[in-house]
């Protein structure tokens, strides 16, 4: 009698076991399926305060930065099980980048300055700074800040770091002098362009700092100059080239994948143009036109005379992107501040 129950229920109502449909997000050819729950980490165990900032190491793993008092990098396998966490007491951990030489590979660890407590939302201002390490979790060297080195450029609150095609390390000093300094892998400064000038090559919230090698032009380095919503290009030299128009959108780090280019979106506007919270999507440009061509979470992008129109949050499934990564399937991990302590989602491209 219970089965036959159970079987009257399924016939007369089967939506009530029908599995739920994947949140699809996104337009054209890149539209995603999302996962918020991705990582399988317990708190307990590896705690987030912000997951700031993503990349993939040789082994296929990916590792984020998080300013959690208690670890400084979370790994995890591409399934989002969760391997390992390493603390070196750093604190305010922002940004990262992975590379290799000489058959060692090595983690930099971007503090930005903003120190968060174990417990709650109570973020402490302080100096920031930049150490390298090996993935292992080994200290190799902290790089000396512009006070050090005697340049009077204000409190250094760095964002981000990239590594070049010359072997030499960029960091981007968003939320401080809004320079990029350069330095050698060895530690020894080299030299600093950017800036807050008063031309097209002004840096406002310099939030991320990537490399296009591929570039026609030549090796390109790439700035979000956040508040004016804008990516600017510049050489290595520090020469500004190129900007992409973002209206509406405040964006980050560059991501760049096969022929195209993503990133992140903090907050967006309204429609009178204020700056709202919880605001924030994804963006999927083409990589040879700079166009923007999907946005996960936003608005449909759509371009008048040649003009991107302004974007917004249009689904509210994202609070603040922080930063991506994009993997050779296509698949972006993403990172977001202020969402509660989320770990890191997943979308993955609908093929």
């Amino acid at each position: 009698m219970k089965h036959f129950a159970l079987l009257l229920v399924i016939l007369l109502c089967p939506c009530c076991f029908a599995r739920a449909e994947p949140v699809v997000l996104g337009h054209g050819s890149a539209r995603y399926t999302l996962d918020l729950s991705w990582a399988k980490a317990d708190p307990a165990v590896a705690p987030v305060v912000n997951s700031h900032a993503l990349a993939e190491g040789r082994d296929g793993r990916i590792y984020l930065v998080t300013d959690h008092p208690k670890n400084d990098f979370i790994v995890f396998e591409k399934d989002g099980r969760y391997v390992r966490s390493i603390s070196a007491g750093l604190g305010g951990g922002h940004g990262l980048e992975i590379f290799e030489k000489d058959g060692v590979e090595y983690l930099v660890h971007v503090d930005s300055g903003w120190h968060m407590a174990a417990e709650g939302w109570k973020p402490t201002a302080v100096e920031g700074g930049v150490t390298l390490l090996t993935t292992e979790g080994n200290v190799v060297r902290r790089f000396p800040t512009p006070a050090e080195l005697g340049l009077k450029d204000g409190k250094f609150m760095p964002c981000d770091v990239a590594w070049s095609p010359a072997g030499t390390l960029l960091i981007a000093d968003g939320y401080g002098s809004n320079f990029v300094y350069e330095f050698s892998f060895e530690g020894a400064f080299l030299k600093k362009w950017g800036g807050p000038t008063k031309d097209a090559a002004s840096l406002n919230n310099a939030h991320g700092i990537s490399i296009d090698a591929a570039d026609p032009r030549g090796p390109l380095v790439w700035v979000p100059s956040r508040s004016q919503n804008q990516i600017k290009a510049f050489t290595l030299d520090g020469a500004h080239v190129d900007t992409i128009e973002l209206p509406g959108a405040f964006a980050g780090q560059l991501c760049f994948r096969g022929d195209k280019i993503y990133t992140a979106v903090c907050w967006s506007k309204d429609a009178k143009g204020l700056r709202q919270g919880q605001s924030g999507f994804l963006l999927v440009l083409d990589r040879a036109t700079k166009r923007v061509l999907s946005a996960p979470g936003g608005s449909e992008p759509s371009y008048v005379d040649g003009k991107l129109q302004p974007l917004s949050q249009s689904q509210p499934v994202f609070k603040h992107g922080h930063d991506l990564y994009v993997d050779s399937a296509g698949d972006i991990y993403l990172g977001e501040w202020n969402a509660e302590r989320r770990y890191p989602s997943k979308l993955s491209l609908v093929k």
